[in-house]
């Protein structure tokens, strides 16, 4: 239980960094797009944020929790977890229609 407790939480840090360099490339493209689309990226840059600081604290959560509370929480982090990667998806998605970028994002 252990093993898979520290496993889990390794794989939601992984994806949290992975969603600040996202948000960061995300940032970037902004910034370089025509002023007509900046407030758009800055907008989808923010709401990202939020939902991955909500992530990051699904995973304090996690750490702190005991063997009792550890599936409950394992849940809401899951949660969390899917509602930031429909959200960066949905985000990205729009911004490559959109033709900014090279869609590395």
């Amino acid at each position: 239980m252990e093993n898979e407790k520290k496993s889990y939480m390794q794989q939601l840090a992984d994806k949290i960094v992975e969603w600040d360099k996202k948000i960061d490339e995300l940032k970037q493209h902004g910034s370089e797009a025509a002023s007509i689309m900046k407030e758009d990226y800055a907008k989808t840059a923010e709401e990202l944020k939020t939902k991955k600081l909500e992530a990051e604290e699904k995973l304090k959560e996690l750490k702190s929790a005991g063997s009792q509370g550890w599936d409950e929480l394992k849940k809401g982090a899951e949660l969390a977890i899917s509602d930031m990667s429909q959200a960066m998806d949905k985000a990205l998605s729009k911004f490559k229609k959109g033709g900014i970028g090279d869609g590395s994002v």
